[in-house]
């Protein structure tokens, strides 16, 4: 596969507009980029790739968002996640390694519209004591993290169906976030995914998202708590259709 640098130069400009779109969105919800932007990447030069640029860009988000967030965390339950989404991203690698991301990423984006519809429903099925299902939902989204970079909506259709203010449940969303990335990068390292030329892409790609996440912030502030809840859903259903989409036409072609 080509570099971003080799590709014709209207998917350049695609691209962009997809970062920028991403950045903003991740600005605003804490979440939700690489559900726009991996695809869009993973069609033009392949999924590992671009896993590795999603998963760098999802990092600089985090770097971006952690320290204005610390104060609304509620750091025992982000660590129970975070330290359950990295025993199971390793998972997620080996299995981009061994399986064809296309077929299973039909199933993945799937389940993510039914959750989204039933979030926006109020219908988020019981999943139990607190604890359990904090290491539950941080096992599927981290396995989901290595796997395609889209660890995100387990975690975020959980926070959501929280009755907490918008504040705390993008303060968790964006803290387990960070825990995840770190650990994923460091598995992406130890697998051989993280290569000079996916850095590199992600690097040219990182001011866009930068400028975006920092619109999607100055967007969230002047939100109001009904308007986060259904801007973030409504994000996340089109993205994860969009995801469908593409995977159902990549196994087509």
């Amino acid at each position: 596969m080509p570099g971003l640098a080799a590709l014709p130069a209207e998917q350049i400009a695609a691209l962009l507009a997809v970062t920028l779109l991403g950045g903003t969105l991740r600005g605003f919800a804490g979440f939700g980029s690489s559900l726009l932007i991996v695809p869009a990447v993973g069609l033009m030069l392949g999924p590992r790739v671009a896993v590795v640029i999603g998963t760098l860009l999802e990092a600089l988000a985090t770097a971006m968002l952690v320290p204005s967030s610390l104060a609304h965390m509620g750091h025992r339950r982000v660590w129970t996640m975070g330290l359950a989404s990295c025993v199971a991203i390793p998972l997620g690698h080996l299995s981009l390694l061994a399986l064809n991301p296309a077929v299973s990423n039909v199933a993945i984006s799937a389940a993510v519209v039914v959750m989204t519809v039933l979030v926006w429903r109020g219908a988020m099925p019981a999943l139990g004591a607190q604890r359990r299902a904090d290491v539950g939902v941080g096992l599927v989204s981290g396995f989901l993290t290595g796997f395609g970079s889209i660890g995100g909506p387990p975690r975020v259709l959980y926070f959501l169906a929280d009755p907490r203010a918008a504040v705390y449940k993008r303060a968790d969303i964006i803290g387990v976030s960070g825990i995840a990335q770190a650990a994923a990068i460091v598995s992406m390292l130890g697998f051989g995914l993280l290569t000079l030329s996916g850095a590199g892409d992600a690097a040219l790609l990182a001011p866009v998202f930068f400028g975006g996440g920092m619109l999607g912030s100055r967007l969230f502030r002047r939100a109001s708590d009904r308007t986060y809840q259904r801007v973030a859903i409504a994000a996340l259903f089109v993205a994860a259709t969009t995801l469908l989409g593409v995977n159902v036409a990549r196994i087509a072609l």
